[in-house]
């Protein structure tokens, strides 16, 4: 219902590579919350609607999964993260609540929703380091915050593939839970871009955070998503039924029917043949003398 809506949230890639400084949020709870999906939010109003919903400690454990340098589109294919899919899709019988914002502005602090949480539920904290590849065996009684931090997606090429993975990854830690009662949230930041037709001087990279260049060089050159890997409909895709075209409809209803109402009236006069004869009877005649 939500994913696909955002395709998984999508407005199609033209629209959404207008909002390039921003990436979605994804929320599913296996209790009951109040929620309501929608297209773009700031982080600061998203985070108070967030603490505010978990203030009431809903569930046993809260996921918090961290993943760097996404766009909406990078889960616009159903392929992208299939677990992650079903659960805020609601398939998963587990989950009864869930939501998510396609567009989030600005930057998204999973801090605050774990002070809050520390605040009013008292939680302990695990932190899991996803590039490790591994996670505790055991993640201990709940109230508690799992963090999950992965790496940031690589190149192009191999952004799909390293989604997938990540998404099995969290799938596992769920799973082990010691209860299936859990609220996951899937917290993203945007990846960057290159600064189109901005110079650079020599001094200024050489002066540049190696670790600023290093993440430049290796995640900013992004292009333009395939729209070959998306499998929506035509009708899906394309909005056919505009309102400019509604409008040419009706104008053209309204000069069919003035030119029906002409030829009909055109056609309803009747006059008589004998109209155009001239009267050659000898009475006539002698009436015109």
């Amino acid at each position: 219902m939500h994913l696909g809506k955002v395709g998984l949230l999508a407005f199609g890639a033209v629209a959404v590579e207008a909002f390039r400084d921003t990436s979605p949020f994804f929320f599913a709870s296996t209790s009951e919350i109040s929620t309501s999906s929608s297209g773009i939010k700031t982080a600061t109003s998203l985070l108070d609607d967030v603490a505010s919903k978990l203030s009431a400690c809903p569930t046993d454990y809260y996921v918090i999964a961290s993943q760097p340098g996404v766009h909406a589109t990078d889960f616009s294919t159903r392929k992208s993260a299939p677990r992650l899919r079903e659960r805020v899709l609601g398939r998963d019988a587990a989950i009864r609540s869930n939501f998510t914002v396609a567009e989030v502005a600005g930057v998204l602090d999973s801090k605050y929703i774990q002070d809050t949480l520390k605040k009013k539920c008292s939680v302990e904290t695990t932190d899991i380091d996803a590039s490790t590849g591994s996670y505790p065996s055991s993640f201990g009684e709940g109230p508690r915050v799992i963090n999950v931090d992965f790496p940031m997606l690589p190149l192009e090429s191999e952004r799909a593939e390293r989604l997938v993975d990540n998404d099995g990854f969290l799938s596992d830690i769920i799973e082990r839970l010691p209860s299936q009662s859990y609220t996951l949230l899937y917290v993203t930041s945007p990846r960057e871009y290159p600064n189109d037709g901005v110079y650079n001087s020599e001094q200024d990279i050489v002066y540049q955070d190696p670790v600023h260049m290093e993440l430049k060089r290796d995640y900013a050159a992004h292009t333009r998503r395939d729209d070959s890997t998306d499998n929506r409909s035509v009708f899906e895709k394309y909005q056919f039924f505009t309102p400019g075209l509604f409008m040419c409809f009706i104008a053209s209803f309204i000069c069919l029917a003035i030119f029906y109402v002409g030829l009909s009236a055109l056609t309803s006069l009747q006059v008589p043949y004998a109209a155009f004869e001239r009267d050659t009877a000898p009475g006539s005649q002698k009436k015109q003398q």
